[in-house]
């Protein structure tokens, strides 16, 4: 019977493999600010990846091979942007990118679980069991090549030098308290081994080993994940008895197979519940909306009380009304998951109800969007509200694909919602929200005379050339000196030390501050 089980000579070439590419990972990275160096390792790890998966599944086309463009996409940012806070984001969201992808590649064929638990079990579960195996793999590979007696006089060794590092290092620091010149003597030990800088070099290969040990360890349990145990076996256990030696002669006919138990039943809300509170919010919304029309939408045809601008009266309401979309989508979704199924009369009568909650939200949103431009009008435009404004584009989306679902009860609604969050996000990092910044900002001062220039300052370097774009057209703009000698020096300050560095955003800043 052909087994599962990884063999020891491919579990050491494994292993060799993930301490070279942990070697390349510290000669991109250590002490380099990251630049072409991410999607190079990014592009490593899948060339690491698939030979280690090779015998199991085949470099083809497939649905999950979908995940790799925005794995790919977000890891060249740090070549062509320079956004700090979404190369912020980007580190933690190609990793969590990565691990959907490969995860889902290697779950064809497995028991049908819900992704997340899968997700979460490969990252806290099949992965950590697999952190000490370096060592294991190591010692049985030189056990291989040594007497039984040897390697466990070996084995032995290792265990005495790890025990003995903490009371070593307890002892050390009592004796050089306790005596002056051997405190001293201690101190010139560093000169005395030359330039091998002992503590720095323990630390790089502390750094090499732990990056070789997580891709191993993580690889492995992709190649070999450990099965959930079943449900009855479970139970088995919880009771406190010893599994039985073997199985059972025979099954009563109607019992359930082995490893399978009726799920319970899940609490669902009553549909004249659900259609009460629908309701009363609605009418809430309904009459939001029509102020709404008589303010916004309606060319402004009601006048707002005395002292209360257009400009103050949205920026008290923007953020609210995006807290009660956020309200909006949670009820939406807990009706349409969470409700039992009525007749068919009345479940029309629920997705009209629910129709209608999709339509004051889209107002309300609109309502929120309009706020913020005129915020934006009268106090400038920053990286935060475009952010804003994409958030609740993106909020607008999920709340119609909701709205087909509500018509088309097939639409796999959680799959599309997850498909444009991963699409949402790559545009944002790709629209280049600096740029789109400055252009807003520089299109009101030509209207108003008003420019925030130490704030253009502090953005990416994509601004640069709409800066010396701006004091060619108006060479007495204030603050846009300033605002480029702080690129002139960030660049000088941070020039790449090595090629790993390379952005290209900020190449074509220097270049263009140099003519």
């Amino acid at each position: 019977m052909k087994t599962e089980s990884v063999p020891v000579r491919s579990e050491g070439k494994l292993l060799v493999a993930a301490l070279g590419c942990a070697v390349v990972h510290h000669y991109l990275f250590y002490g380099k600010t990251w630049g072409v160096s991410f999607p190079l390792f990014v592009i490593l790890f899948y060339v690491y990846y698939y030979w280690a998966v090779r015998e199991k599944r085949e470099l083809r086309l497939e649905p999950s091979m979908a995940l790799a463009v925005p794995v790919l996409l977000l890891s060249f940012t740090y070549v062509a942007h320079s956004n700090l806070l979404l190369l912020v984001f980007n580190a933690l969201a190609v990793p969590l990118l990565i691990v959907a992808h490969t995860t889902w590649h290697m779950s064809e064929g497995r028991p049908k679980t819900p992704f997340i638990v899968r997700l979460l079990d490969q990252v806290f579960v099949q992965t950590l069991r697999y952190v000490p195996q370096p060592v294991r793999v190591a010692f049985r590979s030189l056990s291989f090549k040594m007497k039984a007696g040897r390697s466990q006089e070996l084995m032995k060794v290792l265990i005495g030098l790890i025990v003995s590092i903490p009371l070593l290092l307890a002892v050390v620091a009592l004796l050089a308290s306790a005596d002056s010149m051997f405190d001293r003597t201690l101190a010139r030990l560093p000169a005395l081994a030359g330039d091998l800088e002992l503590g720095l070099t323990l630390f790089r290969i502390l750094w090499i080993a732990c990056i070789a040990t997580g891709l191993f360890a993580y690889v492995r349990g992709l190649l070999q994940p450990k099965p959930w145990p079943s449900r009855s076996a479970e139970e088995h256990f919880a009771a406190g008895s010893e599994p039985p030696a073997t199985a059972p002669a025979a099954t009563p006919a109607n019992a359930p197979a082995a490893g399978v138990t009726p799920s319970a039943t899940v609490p669902r809300i009553d549909a004249t519940v659900a259609a009460t509170i629908l309701v009363v919010l609605n009418a809430v919304y309904l009459l939001f909306a029509f102020v709404q029309f008589s303010y916004f939408f309606g060319g402004g045809a009601a006048e707002l009380p005395e002292g209360i601008t257009y400009a103050s009266y949205a920026r008290k309401g923007f953020a609210e009304l995006v807290v009660v979309t956020l309200i909006n989508l949670t009820v939406l979704m807990i009706m349409l998951y969470g409700v039992k199924r009525p007749g068919l009369a009345a479940w029309r009568f629920l997705r009209a109800l629910l129709g209608v909650l999709v339509g004051c939200t889209g107002i309300m949103l609109s309502s929120a969007y309009l706020r913020l431009s005129m915020y934006e009008e009268a106090y400038g435009y920053t990286v935060a509200r475009l952010l804003v404004h994409a958030f609740m584009l993106f909020l607008l989306v999920l709340f119609v694909l909701a709205l087909v679902k509500l018509w088309r009860e097939r639409l796999p609604l959680l799959r599309c919602y997850a498909a444009v969050t991963v699409t949402a996000y790559v545009i944002v990092n790709y629209f280049g929200i600096d740029a789109a910044v400055a252009r807003g900002n520089i299109q009101r001062y030509e209207a108003t005379g008003r420019l925030d220039a130490a704030y253009l300052g502090s953005l990416g370097y994509e601004v640069v050339p709409l800066l010396l774009e701006l004091k060619r057209k108006y060479p007495d703009a204030e603050g846009v000196d300033e605002a480029l000698q702080s690129f002139r020096s960030r660049i000088e300050s941070g020039k790449p030390a090595s090629w790993t560095e390379f952005n290209w955003s900020e190449w074509r800043a220097a270049k263009a501050l140099e003519e």
